[in-house]
């Protein structure tokens, strides 16, 4: 009984301190929180709606201007973002985060000087027990690799694990900072690192192996290339034997790529010739390089992009005139008929996996591309089945069923929009 009068009696307290708040307090907390809950929702422009709701009951409220800011710099609203962080900081020049937000609007718009003062004016005056104090040595030491002071980068980057050490991030990003400066064995360090709690993350696993090869490590290094390639089957399948190592060398093999196309461009010269015959061998000839082309492009940085859509793009050329088309090798072979497997026990998550495995090492292959398109399209990512399908028209423009298929683009575009 008396656990229920405990509860009757802060009932009626509470339902007091509610009468006693008066009533622009009352709307200024209800569209303060429902201005979090959107934003959290990702519901931005609703998120703006109630923070301007918010502000005008408390017009003066510093961190009402701040939030704002931050949902209008996720919609890309620059201008309103600058205005809502100057007006907050004109309101409270001594509420450091407020430069924090501005510093990260200015490095939104590459402004990477401006942002490091913000960032700096945070670092030397907000309270170093913070729990994200660090951050402001994290966006600071961005700026500065973005600005190319990458030895700044790497000390910002310390600082910050030293105020944060279980982000794991950071070492990638420091790690990157002294890769470039060619202190390949703090490098790899760092890398190991990340790779602890990570182990599938390409990328480091990538520049540790890289980092191993720049250190002489080949025993290392190799290890790093077997465990990549055990996801990768190109890697296997282009580099063997001695030049296995080229793999962590993106300068040679930009360099491989570019000769491979400049070949192709001269054997597709020699296809105007009048014996068919030499056609036939200057077309093959150039299917050939392209294998290797693709090899070494297929999974260079996003910095290559470039030189793996000219690959791409040749091989949309020539796979339909060959005459007679190349045998899929055995091992994607298997790939295929176990990728079907897993269609039938509606495994498709498994089975995308199987067919876009295969495409590393055949990215002509019509059937591989038709399947994956349909089971694109099975889990509604109608986008990624428009894409495959039209691969699949490229390569295949003579097949029986292209009408069908372009009917399925055809529907699928009208899903996209909806």
């Amino acid at each position: 009984m008396k656990s229920v009068n405990l509860v009757v009696t802060f009932i009626l307290l509470t339902l007091l301190q509610t009468a006693c708040v008066p009533v622009k307090y009352t709307n200024y907390f209800n569209n303060a929180y429902y201005a979090s809950v959107a934003e959290n929702q990702g519901k931005l422009d609703s998120a703006v709606y109630f923070y301007t709701q918010a502000l005008k009951t408390e017009p003066k409220n510093g961190d009402i201007y701040q939030k704002r800011s931050l949902v209008y710099n996720k919609m890309g609203k620059l201008i309103e973002a600058g205005a809502d962080i100057e007006t907050a900081i004109g309101l409270s020049k001594k509420t450091w985060k407020y430069y924090y937000t501005r510093a990260v609007i200015l490095e939104r718009q590459s402004l990477y000087n401006q942002a490091i003062g913000d960032y700096t004016i945070f670092i030397d005056k907000a309270d170093k027990k913070a729990a994200d104090y660090y951050m402001g040595y994290w966006g600071r030491g961005k700026c500065n690799l973005y600005a190319g002071n990458q030895l700044q980068a790497a000390e910002d980057f310390s600082q910050s694990i030293k105020f944060n050490s279980t982000d794991l991030n950071l070492y990638t990003w420091r790690a990157g900072c002294y890769y470039d400066l060619g202190r390949y064995a703090d490098a790899a360090k760092d890398y190991e690192t990340f790779l602890e709690k990570n182990p599938r993350s390409y990328r480091e696993q990538f520049y540790l192996g890289a980092s191993y090869t720049k250190m002489g490590e080949k025993a290392k290094a190799t290890g790093i290339l077997n465990k990549l390639a055990e996801n990768d089957l190109s890697i296997g399948t282009y580099f063997k034997g001695e030049q296995q190592l080229d793999y962590f060398d993106l300068d040679l093999r930009r360099k491989r790529v570019r000769k491979e196309l400049d070949e192709i461009a001269v054997n597709l010269e020699g296809l105007n010739t009048t014996s068919k015959s030499l056609a036939d061998i200057n077309l093959n000839t150039a299917f050939e390089k392209l294998q290797v082309a693709w090899g070494y492009a297929a999974s260079l940085d996003k910095e290559s992009k470039v030189l793996l859509d000219s690959v791409m793009s040749r091989y949309y050329f020539v796979y339909p005139k060959l005459k007679v088309k190349p045998p899929v090798p055995e091992f994607i072979r298997k790939l295929t008929v176990q990728a079907t497997s897993f269609v039938e026990d509606k495994n498709y998550p498994q089975a995308i996996e199987y067919y876009q495995r295969a495409l590393t090492v055949c990215p002509y292959y019509p059937l591989a591309r038709f399947n994956l398109a349909m089971l694109y399209a099975t889990i509604r990512d109608f986008r990624s089945a428009i894409g495959q399908m039209n691969s699949y028209m490229r390569f295949a423009p003579d097949a029986p069923d292209i009408r069908a298929a372009q009917d399925k683009i055809y529907e699928w575009e009208l899903k996209v929009k909806n």
